[in-house]
C-alpha cells in the first residue's frame, strides 16, 4: 500500500479533531460572550461544524469498506473515528442544552469549563497527529495523552467544585436542574476526549 493511502487514515483521525478544536474555540467564545437571544442561531452555526466532522467520518468509513489492507486494524479505526466524532457532538450538545433549557446566564465556572474542553481537544489533535510515527517517536505521542488526562482530572475537580457550589446557594430549583445537565454535559467532553486518547494508546500498544 502506498505511504499516502494508508496517511489517508491517520489524517482523516486528525480532521476529525480540528473539528472538534473549532467547535470547543465556539464553545468558548459562546460562553465568554453569552447571549440568550443568540443560542437559536449558534445551534445552526456549531452545527456546520459538526457536520463537517460527520462528513469526514463518513467518506472513510466508506472508504475503509472498500479496502482489505489497512495501516490499523479495521476495527481501530471504526473505533477511532467514532470516538473522535462523538468529541464534537457532545460540544454541540452543551450548546443545545443550553437552548433548550432556557439558560438565562452564565455562572464562571462555564468558562473554566470551556478552556479546559478546548485544551482537551487540541492536545487530542497533537496526539492524533504524532500517531502514524508511534514507532520511530512516541515521546510527544505520550506528552500529549499525559496532559488530555492531566485536563480531564481538571474538568472533574471543577465540575466536583462547581456542582457543590451550585447545591449549597440559594439556587432557583430551575436553574439547579439547567446546570446539573450543562455541568454533566461539559464533563462529558472531556471525558470524550480521554477516550480517545486510551483508544490511542490501545493502537500503539498492538502495533509495537
Amino acid at each position: 500500500m502506498k505511504k499516502n493511502h494508508a496517511n489517508e487514515y491517520f489524517e482523516g483521525f486528525v480532521f476529525g479533531m480540528e473539528s472538534a478544536c473549532k467547535a470547543a474555540e465556539y464553545l468558548e467564545d459562546l460562553v465568554k460572550h453569552y447571549d440568550p437571544e443568540k443560542l437559536a442561531a449558534q445551534i445552526d452555526e456549531i452545527h456546520e461544524i459538526e457536520h463537517e466532522a460527520d462528513l469526514n467520518k463518513h467518506k472513510l468509513m466508506h472508504k475503509l469498506a472498500k479496502e482489505f489492507i489497512t495501516p490499523i486494524e479495521r476495527e481501530d479505526i471504526i473505533l477511532l473515528l467514532q470516538q473522535i466524532d462523538n468529541v464534537t457532538d457532545f460540544i454541540e450538545d452543551v450548546v443545545r442544552k443550553m437552548f433548550m433549557f432556557n439558560a438565562k446566564h452564565m455562572r464562571d465556572e462555564a468558562l473554566e469549563f470551556a478552556t479546559i474542553i478546548k485544551q482537551c481537544c487540541y492536545e487530542s489533535r497533537d496526539a492524533l497527529k504524532e500517531l502514524p510515527g508511534f514507532q520511530k517517536n512516541s515521546e510527544r505521542l505520550v506528552e500529549a495523552i499525559v496532559k488530555v488526562n492531566d485536563f480531564e482530572e481538571q474538568g472533574d475537580r471543577l465540575y466536583c467544585a462547581a456542582m457543590r457550589r451550585l447545591y449549597c446557594e440559594n439556587a432557583e430549583s430551575l436553574e439547579r436542574i439547567t446546570w446539573t445537565k450543562l455541568f454533566d454535559w461539559m464533563e462529558a467532553c472531556c471525558d470524550a476526549c480521554e477516550d480517545v486518547m486510551e483508544s490511542v494508546e490501545l493502537v500503539v500498544m498492538k502495533n509495537s
